[in-house]
């Protein structure tokens, strides 16, 4: 039987987003009660996680996170995470600047080991692939997995040197990147600012590695494939932020 669980929503992220920062705030400022005793601790330890992207001859890829983190106390924790939908290329003739958007389907997710109920929530220009449940002070795994579509083009949109085709990926969660690939890898650039990329990751056998601290400013990841755009799905790009 799977987990309960409950899907978390824009208001009730943003919410839980703000409740974790008051948390750590008070922590690090050894606040106290109105009684002098000390706040309940930061439940937070430590967290992990590894995405593996696979991408296939037509632009198209898959995503694996093994996702890991420690608490000190019971406590809710969300397993996933939201994403922008849009990935920003370079400017056209078009008053606003034109973004490529990719679909999100397939997803699957386990949480200690058990299937836990997981849709992809679409919003305005975003998506949720998680989900949220109380867990034991301890440590802690999931695995979420999802489908990626719409996220490449030629070279000559993205105005890269580097030729083929261009894959764009966004982590789901903080954590390091692996990049698979059965066409040539010829370069990877981090997008801090989109546009614009500098190289980044480390080349090793035929994968990539992108380090969690590499991505801490980055927007997007882009990777350039040596193959022929034929193949490509068609992409949606549209001038909407």
């Amino acid at each position: 039987m799977g987990r309960r669980i409950s899907r978390i929503r824009p208001s009730k992220w943003a919410v839980g987003t703000a409740a974790l920062s008051a948390t750590v705030l008070a922590t690090f400022m050894g606040a106290v009660t109105a009684d002098g005793v000390l706040a309940a601790p930061n439940p937070y330890m430590g967290d992990a996680a590894t995405h593996t992207i696979t991408i296939d001859s037509d632009g198209s890829y898959r995503v694996h996170i093994d996702q890991t983190m420690e608490l000190a106390r019971d406590y809710d924790f969300t397993f996933g995470g939201m994403v922008h939908d849009g990935f920003r290329l370079p400017d056209t003739e078009s008053v606003l600047p034109p973004y490529l958007r990719a679909q999100y389907s397939d997803p699957a997710m386990t949480m200690d080991g058990e299937p836990a109920e997981v849709d992809v929530d679409h919003m305005i220009h975003a998506v949720s692939i998680s989900a949220e449940d109380e867990f034991t002070e301890g440590e802690h795994e999931g695995t979420v997995d999802y489908q990626v579509t719409g996220a490449a083009v030629g070279s000559a949109q993205a105005k890269t040197n580097a030729g083929g085709v261009v894959v764009y990926f966004r982590p789901l969660v903080s954590g390091d990147v692996v990049v698979k690939s059965g066409e040539p890898i010829s370069a990877v650039e981090c997008e801090d600012w989109p546009p614009k990329g500098e190289p980044c990751g480390t080349k090793s056998g035929d994968e990539w590695l992108i380090g969690r601290g590499e991505l801490a400013e980055t927007d997007a990841v882009r990777i350039s494939l040596d193959t022929e755009e034929a193949g490509l799905i068609e992409p949606t790009i549209d001038s909407t932020k």
